[in-house]
């Protein structure tokens, strides 16, 4: 399958050492076939997906000696690729037509013997497939695209859909494709047939995921029987590796090819390497992953994991791999490595990061037929781009896959790749999908925070006073991993992921503090409530935190207060220091107010209702005033009656979030 869709060889040297020095022990499992020392080689860790002997689904966690070390019960059973946050993708053809794609939670972090769990992972029924193979994904796109065996097609969804969907693309094909490899920055799609021939189909998305060969590969040493099955590419060689079950029925005449000029190669090639023979093992080679120049294969008649070392070198004939590791059933692989984490959102807390907009919510928007979600470029001079989600939207922020979690009265829609594009589109079940629910328990749910590394959305309820905690992957109508109980209406609330410590904008004009929150859970309540105040008084009422931002670096958090709701023109900003032991009054160090509650004066702060921060500058959603603001190097400022820096009129701007440039990014 493809080595950048499904197996992330692409990490960078240091993130794969890390993940290499973390197993550790001895192997009994990995044996030199050829007999050679293995030069002190050490395997990546790999999945690997079985599909029959009575494990049917289970998913084993190699380490870097071969050794299974964990393993889980998925419902799937065929191919398998891994995204940039190491959430797994997985097709199940199990139980007939149509099959299913299932979505696994952080595979790497779960306990040996669990199960999929409906408040971590998802799945969907691939309407109109029939028995699902192997899998790619299309990062910056956010496109999964699986073999439709016994269908003729490959079926087209986006990574981000749930319950209800329904194929974004359903690609005709002249016969059956068991695999495919997809390069995304050449936007080609290559595809392993089971007639024994390889399609290369070119401009594949931007040309509407037509099935019309560009190109049809014929390996010439092929045997008598052909039937290709595994399938990677390696771009920066454009070379492809192959494997070939031929008989299925036979044991032994499975072979592996390597073919040079991929790209533009036709019509009938001579691989620059054909294996095959006794020596070899391979009898029906279903699916093939690489790392570099090192080919994993999951070699299913022979109950074996056989890896080649150096596959694009050497000689043809019947060579032995040079490790082979038992195996029952081996449907399909993966590579598995230390998630390539940036920094969420929320948690950018020093000048050096790129943005490439701002995304606004308006609740409402000008107009019925207007966007309802906006792109800024971030010097607030133009829109780039609109979205409409058709839901009375409140807060939005961003995965570092680049989706949009957007709350809206009822419920949590999660929009496919809505940082880097969907201009003009409105929401797909195709693409996107909605947490919404009895079991949810989600009444009027405002602010929020998407912490990557724990795989979790944090949501404020304002309707029953609450922080509710869903999986990154949750769908549907499904209850929270846990709720954190709240004695005052919340708005919004920040997570610093370093600290382990939640911050939660309450509408009395306070901030509840939560230490050590992943382990407690809230569940002994806030641990310090901060009241902001100056020269030791609290700020007179009415006060109603409602933005809040904890810049980490600094230790101090940037808070927003609407005042009276009802009053457009009192809004005020302030910066508080000393966050993570800060408790009771506590002077602020930073008060942006004109001292004006019946007029917005310099400030334009009336309803401010939403912050982001950039490392330096503060951006303000000004609810009342019909505007986004722009605060410069907030953290110095003297305070008082002072202008915005930037503004950009638009209509009832609900919330603020920054795009940052790694989002939605492709493996390198």
């Amino acid at each position: 399958m493809n080595a950048k869709g499904k197996g992330l060889w692409w990490i960078s040297p240091l993130a794969m050492a890390v993940a290499l020095a973390a197993c550790g022990g001895d192997s009994d499992n990995d044996r030199p076939a050829s007999g050679d020392d293995d030069d002190g080689f050490q395997a990546a860790p790999l999945l690997v997906m079985h599909n029959g002997g009575g494990i049917v689904g289970h998913i084993d966690r190699l380490d870097g000696d071969l050794n299974v070390v964990a393993s889980f019960n998925a419902d799937a059973n065929e191919g398998i690729a891994l995204d940039l946050l190491g959430n797994l993708y997985a097709a199940d053809d199990s139980a007939g037509a149509p099959s299913r794609l299932q979505v696994l939670r952080m595979i790497a972090d779960r306990q040996d013997g669990s199960s999929p769990n409906a408040a971590l992972d998802r799945d969907f029924e691939a309407t109109g497939s029939m028995t699902l193979k192997g899998i790619a994904l299309a990062h910056e796109a956010g496109l999964v695209m699986a073999a439709n065996m016994g269908g003729n097609s490959i079926e087209v969804y986006g990574t981000a859909a749930g319950a209800g969907a329904t194929p974004l693309a359903s690609t005709a094909l002249s016969g059956n494709a068991w695999d495919l490899a997809y390069d995304e920055a050449a936007d080609r799609v290559f595809l392993a047939m089971t007639n024994g021939t390889v399609i290369v189909i070119d401009d594949y998305v931007s040309g509407g995921f037509l099935g019309t060969p560009s190109r049809t590969l014929t390996p010439d040493s092929a045997g008598a029987v052909s039937n290709i099955h595994g399938i990677a590419y390696r771009a920066d060689t454009d070379t492809l590796v192959i494997t070939d079950v031929g008989d299925v029925g036979v044991a032994d005449d499975g072979r592996l090819y390597v073919i040079e000029n991929a790209a533009s190669a036709d019509g009938t090639v001579t691989p620059s390497r054909t294996l095959a023979g006794p020596a070899t093992t391979l009898g029906n080679p279903v699916d093939l992953i690489l790392d570099g120049d090192t080919a994993y294969i999951a070699e299913k008649s022979n109950d074996a994991v056989l890896i080649y070392r150096n596959v694009f070198t050497g000689g043809s004939g019947d060579l032995a791999p040079d490790f082979s590791v038992d195996s029952v059933k081996p449907e399909s692989l993966a590579l598995l490595v230390e998630p390539d984490e940036r920094a969420d959102l929320s948690d950018i807390d020093t000048t050096g990061t790129t943005f490439t907009g701002v995304a606004v919510t308006s609740n409402p928007p000008a107009a019925p037929t207007d966007p309802d979600v906006v792109i800024l470029d971030t010097g607030l001079t133009s829109q780039q781009r609109g979205f409409i989600t058709a839901q009375d939207r409140e807060s939005l922020a961003f995965n570092q896959v680049g989706d949009a979690y957007v709350t809206y009265d009822t419920g949590l829609a999660v929009i496919n790749r809505l940082a880097t594009g969907r201009d003009g589109e409105t929401a797909s079940p195709s693409r996107d999908r909605t947490i919404e629910g009895a079991n949810t328990g989600l009444s009027a749910p405002k602010g929020f925070d998407v912490a990557d590394g724990l795989g979790w959305v944090l949501v404020t309820d304002q309707g029953d006073p609450a922080v509710r905690v869903f999986g990154g992957q949750a769908d549907g109508d499904v209850a929270p991993l846990f709720t954190t109980t709240l004695s005052v209406a919340p708005w919004d609330l920040d997570y610093d992921p370093d600290g382990d410590r939640l911050y939660v904008a309450l509408t009395d004009g306070t901030v509840a503090v939560f230490d050590d929150y992943s382990d407690t859970r809230g569940a002994a309540g806030p641990d310090r409530t901060i009241t902001p105040a100056e020269g030791g008084t609290a700020f007179a009422a009415p006060t109603n935190l409602h933005g809040i931002v904890h810049v980490a670096d600094s230790d101090q958090l940037i808070v927003s207060d609407v005042g009276s709701g009802a009053n457009p023109t009192d809004g005020k900003l302030y910066v508080l220091d000393n966050a993570a032991s800060a408790d009771g009054v506590t002077n602020v160090s930073v008060r942006i107010d004109d001292n004006d509650n019946n007029a917005v004066g310099n400030t334009l702060l009336g309803n401010p209702v939403d912050i982001a921060f950039d490392g330096q500058h503060l951006y303000v959603a000004e609810k009342s005033q019909g505007k986004v603001l722009r605060f410069d190097n907030i953290l110095d400022s003297a305070g008082g009656d002072v202008a915005p820096s930037l503004s950009y009129d638009q209509a009832s701007p609900e919330s603020v979030s920054l795009i940052a440039d790694y989002l939605g990014r492709a493996p390198e």
